[in-house]
């Protein structure tokens, strides 16, 4: 299985989305190839397409509202790889470009209120994604904007209390979009709780106190392995 992870990471910190690699190894039989978005690293769609069996987008620090030339050669590989029939997750920048791609660009919007924290998701139609999960879970939140509506042909997944569209999926494909941060551990959570408290945030936080309580290593190795299952 020759997976391709897009890295839309901003903060070099991050650069070669390590948590999302960490859960891609665990496929059976995984090559994995990660390019970077922000960089205009990214592949000739139809090059892509021919040597790669599925497709991973990261989240962002970059604004969905925002156009850049990078971000238009991420939408034409979004829609090559749905026009192949080859399994796509987005992780929240991801999950809006996935909306974007197929939805046009007015699909996307500054949410009412972010999400930062451990966030409750709400199970609102069964899929294979989330099989073996229970119908509410938590896991991790990280956003300002969100999609603001389904884009033609997606089924609504889950929702949070501020996030009505938290999850979706392209009605009959292996094609699915997600707000939340399931790639997330309780170590990488609690890092950017610490660095959001040392420039004067916290009060905003989700799950502050509660993050061993609510944390459960099973979200994101239950989402990833049926991806790369499906």
């Amino acid at each position: 299985m020759n997976i391709l992870i897009i890295d839309n990471n901003v903060d070099k910190h991050s650069w070669g989305a390590e948590n999302l690699v960490r859960f891609a190894r665990k496929a059976s039989g995984a090559t994995i190839t990660v390019r970077r978005g922000p960089s205009d690293d990214l592949p000739h769609f139809q090059d892509a397409v021919n040597k790669y069996d599925r497709l991973v987008m990261s989240g962002s620090r970059t604004s969905c509202l925002e156009q850049f030339p990078w971000v238009d050669k991420l939408e034409a590989l979004t829609r090559a790889f749905v026009q192949a029939d080859k399994p796509v997750l987005g992780v929240c920048y991801g999950h809006q470009i996935l909306a974007r791609a197929l939805g046009g660009r007015d699909i996307v919007r500054k949410g009412a209120r972010p999400e930062f924290g451990w966030t409750k998701i709400e199970q609102t139609e069964k899929s294979p994604l989330f099989e073996g999960l229970p119908k509410a879970f938590y896991s991790y939140s990280s956003h300002f904007e969100e999609v603001a509506r389904l884009a033609p042909g997606f089924i609504h997944l889950g929702k949070s209390a501020d996030c009505a569209l938290q999850a979706v999926q392209l009605k009959g494909k292996r094609v699915f979009g997600i707000q939340f941060h399931p790639e997330k551990n309780l170590a990488e959570a609690e890092e950017i709780f610490r660095e959001r408290r040392a420039k004067g945030g916290g009060a905003e936080l989700l799950g502050l106190k509660e993050g061993k309580k609510l944390f459960d290593p099973q979200v994101g190795e239950t989402i990833f392995a049926n991806f790369y299952q499906c």
